[in-house]
């Protein structure tokens, strides 16, 4: 971890994905991150392939360098644990419903009486002033919702899922940024605020960004879409040996290409009159490029030639190739290491590299109240007291 958030708290009422991975971002950077958890643990410690009990592998890529308390909430003592640590937070961060936070006592409202300067982030579906507030929201619901689905299934036909919780991570990455600067304003003038970040607005607003098009001028000028990202024929092309991806973007890349090529019939031709044609035949191009160039070489030929005329291109790696790929080695992006309790893991590290700030050794993901004993004695709460909370199961510890 990098040491830039040092006596910065969080705590985190997250589970699953979407507030775990965004609090973990400021963990990477040298927050306390105190994680709440249910008596049982996160339900994503349930999901993917684990070696021992709420270990898996997709709840430890989301939960390093935390420190684990587990809190039965529907307890008053529970509760009072929580509202022991949230005194002197600077970031409380949760992904429930909000009308769930509001049943167990920590809406806003009562958060910010305990500490009125606090970060209260809400990580959420959507947002609580409009009609789908109250609707239970996941990935997929949320893809379907925000066109992400339907664009990524227009040229197979069908609406299609993107294979990654795109939504919760993108989300996930929004709020990072959101928490960043809330606790900026929070350290210039010492005010709290409430944060929301909605997954569907997020969602929204990721695809609109590129695809809003002619309706970013009002009346409408012309449809939505970005025409070039939309094209059935960006894909990656097939070779005589395999797949592809090219680079062929600009007027001059594609003068290059087609010279070399001896394509005089399509660089002289209606296709390339001037480079905003080529925005307005992309497709055409493209279809050209995929059907009658790339499949007449090998990738490595093309590959070669193309780095030559200095035009980005790529193989089409597998999730499995990344692990060996030379240059994710030579980064250091997976790093093993002998965790305490699941034995030798590998994981792969925050993906910013930073020269300059000191740095530390990563937490490594807890087992389930992990720390429960060692923050309650950091809150005052002497032996006994932290027995008999045990004992009562309104706080769990290994």
């Amino acid at each position: 971890m990098y040491k830039l958030l040092d006596g910065v708290k969080v705590v985190e009422l997250g589970h699953i994905l979407l507030a775990p991975y965004a609090a973990q971002f400021l963990g990477d950077f040298g927050a306390d991150v105190i994680k709440v958890e249910p008596p049982g643990g996160d339900l994503y410690r349930k999901v993917g392939h684990g070696r021992g009990p709420g270990m898996t592998a997709q709840w430890m890529a989301a939960n390093r360098n935390k420190r684990s308390v587990a809190l039965d909430l529907k307890q008053e003592a529970g509760r009072d644990v929580l509202r022991a640590l949230l005194k002197d937070a600077d970031i409380v961060v949760h992904n429930m419903r909000a009308q769930a936070m509001e049943g167990l006592g920590f809406g806003y409202d009562a958060v910010r009486a305990i500490n009125p300067g606090i970060i209260y982030c809400a990580a959420i579906g959507f947002g609580q002033d409009g009609p789908y507030a109250r609707q239970p929201a996941f990935d997929d619901i949320i893809q379907a919702y925000s066109g992400v689905a339907e664009l990524n299934g227009r040229n197979a036909g069908v609406p299609a899922f993107v294979p990654l919780v795109i939504t919760d991570m993108m989300a996930a990455m929004t709020l990072g940024q959101a928490m960043l600067a809330a606790l900026v304003r929070k350290r210039a003038t010492g005010e709290g605020c409430y944060v929301e970040t909605p997954m569907f607005e997020v969602a929204a607003a990721f695809a609109l960004n590129q695809h809003l098009n002619g309706h970013a001028f009002q009346p409408p000028e012309a449809g939505m879409g970005y025409p070039r990202v939309l094209s059935p024929h960006r894909r990656p092309v097939a070779t005589a040996d395999g797949h592809m991806v090219h680079g062929v973007y600009t007027h001059d890349h594609w003068h290059r290409l087609l010279a070399e090529l001896g394509r005089s019939d399509v660089a002289d031709g209606p296709l390339m009159q001037d480079p905003s044609a080529i925005g307005r035949n992309i497709t055409e191009l493209y279809r050209i490029a995929a059907d009658e160039i790339f499949p007449t070489r090998r990738t490595a030929d093309w590959l070669a030639l193309l780095a030559r005329l200095d035009i980005p291109c790529a193989p089409v790696l597998a999730l499995e190739d990344l692990e060996s790929d030379p240059h994710l080695q030579a980064v250091g992006m997976f790093e093993d290491y002998d965790h305490p309790t699941e034995g030798r893991v590998r994981q792969v590290r925050n993906p910013v590299t930073m020269h300059g700030p000191d740095k530390a050794a990563d937490l490594p993901p807890p087992i389930t109240g992990l720390h429960s004993r060692e923050v309650l004695t950091a809150l005052g709460l002497s032996a006994a007291e932290i027995d008999a909370l045990i004992q009562s199961g309104a706080v769990v510890a290994p």
